[in-house]
């Protein structure tokens, strides 16, 4: 009600009314102010400079992970603009950490530290060995160090190799972790709708992948599953229309030998029709390609038809979340 009072004396006053996003970010920092948080884990919506969370002035560690293409219509059209965007987190005084990226984007990233006077740690993930590995999870060592994921794809241990840098920097700045708590913290973490294991009997899984950078690591993981399991792929897209969708369909149609591409169009103001991703899709494809114009009849068909193959989904996380609620339905029927 507070949030909600501000908004209306901002309206009055003939200012803009603040987007869901801001609303959110507004009764997130009251509730961290009201609960008196110590340290705050800050997740930034899209970019930096422009970013409703970038009030902040008090940040200690500013962490970016691999940036690319994505936003293009608010972040900029080249690697080199939208990473001085994200690169608006950095401030005066803090550390850095960030990991994998482009030569342009790393180039950006070490010019706005230098400008802050701060403190670039890239961490390098060649330094980190897998020892085991497959879709449910991973074993891997760091600095003399072994650890276990609990997340599968080769981009979550380049996350797990900059969160251990970004936890090493914070010791150094003053809030401690111990080697065994970091275990602890990685072997626990779980990320719903990230190489998502939604059933094993048929295999279907689910990722939220929904930006060129997101999609290659996709097809790099699922291309090992496949490899693993000797099951042939099947895939379940979607897309908003603001999305790269043209360039993620081209990479998912040269990454992978599908056995068959389903395309839907999610309930959502921003979701791309089923008949555009279905052109989109057949330009590239080898395969066959079937519209769906809801989310439940694409998911019961699609798991028919993959029948003892893997089906994967990708191209959002709105679909995820659509797919979600239809599964619960079908569990609830059951039971």
């Amino acid at each position: 009600t507070r949030v909600a009072a501000v908004i209306e004396e901002m309206t009055a006053e003939g200012l803009a009314h603040p987007t869901p996003f801001e609303i959110e970010t507004a009764v997130a920092f009251l509730f961290f102010v009201e609960e008196k948080c110590d340290p705050v884990i800050l997740e930034v919506g899209m970019g930096g400079i422009t970013d409703a969370t970038n009030l902040i002035r008090t940040t200690e560690l500013a962490v970016l992970v691999p940036i690319s293409m994505d936003h293009q219509s608010f972040l900029g059209n080249t690697m080199a603009e939208i990473a001085e965007k994200k690169a608006g987190i950095i401030k005066p005084g803090c550390s850095v950490a960030t990991i994998g990226q482009e030569p342009e984007a790393l180039k950006v990233i070490e010019n706005v530290s230098h400008e802050a006077g701060t403190d670039l740690c890239a961490a390098d993930i060649s330094q980190a060995e897998v020892l085991e590995a497959d879709f449910t999870g991973q074993r891997f060592l760091y600095k003399g160090e072994e650890y276990t994921l609990s997340l599968a794809g080769s981009y979550q241990t380049e996350n797990a190799v900059l969160a251990l840098e970004a936890l090493r920097i914070l010791d150094e700045r003053g809030y401690h972790t111990t080697t065994e708590q970091r275990r602890e913290g990685l072997k626990a973490t779980h990320w719903n709708g990230r190489l998502t294991i939604i059933h094993r009997d048929p295999l279907f899984i689910v990722d939220g992948a929904h930006n060129p950078g997101g999609i290659a690591a996709f097809i790099q993981a699922a291309g090992k599953i496949q490899e693993r399991t000797g099951k042939k792929p099947w895939l379940l897209f979607a897309a908003v229309s603001d999305k790269e969708y043209e360039t993620m369909a081209k990479e998912l149609c040269e990454g992978l030998d599908w056995c068959g591409i389903g395309v839907v169009h999610m309930n959502s103001d921003r979701g791309l029709s089923a008949e555009r991703l279905s052109q989109v899709f057949k330009k590239y494809a080898s395969c066959d390609v079937v519209s769906f114009e809801d989310t439940k009849t694409a998911i019961s068909q699609m798991k028919q038809t993959a029948g003892g193959d893997i089906l994967f989904c990708a191209g959002s996380l709105y679909l995820i979340g659509e797919l979600k609620v239809h599964l619960e339905e079908e569990r609830s029927k059951i039971h």
